[in-house]
């Protein structure tokens, strides 16, 4: 059990996962989380400021397990990836990533995805902190 588990303060729901790296960022400092994706996700390793600096002159970490891959293929993935945002990604190369925004037809966002292309007909879209279903009715 983490030190975290142990803190009477703190609930761990059933309904909720822990990542494959919760006992790593708990070893490297993690003293809050939040919730992503149905997931736990650490939010703080102690002081903000530090924290800040680090991801601007050195590193940080970041436990991206939380992230949810959607893959599309087939003969018509490139065109129905197209329909899904404004960006125009005629120029997207096969082992290319953008940043994509997933818009409804006002405009809306939906969602904003990193968009990666593994094959001329196959491509992975890791979602943000929601699944389109939670946000839009089909």
């Amino acid at each position: 059990m983490s030190k975290i588990e142990k803190n009477d303060n703190v609930g761990f729901g059933m309904q909720i996962r822990k990542s494959p790296y919760f006992q790593a960022t708990e070893r490297w400092g993690a003293t809050s989380y939040s919730v992503y994706n149905h997931m736990y996700i650490p939010r703080s390793f102690g002081n903000p400021e530090e924290n800040f600096w680090n991801l601007v002159n050195a590193a940080t970490l970041s436990d991206v397990s939380v992230q949810r891959q959607v893959e599309i293929k087939g003969p018509d993935a490139a065109e129905f990836v197209q329909l899904l945002t404004p960006r125009n990604l005629s120029n997207l190369k096969v082992g290319q990533c953008k940043y994509i925004l997933i818009t409804n037809a006002d405009g809306g966002i939906l969602n904003d995805p990193v968009l990666l292309r593994l094959g001329e007909d196959h491509f992975w879209l890791s979602l943000s902190d929601s699944t389109l279903f939670d946000i839009y009715a089909f």
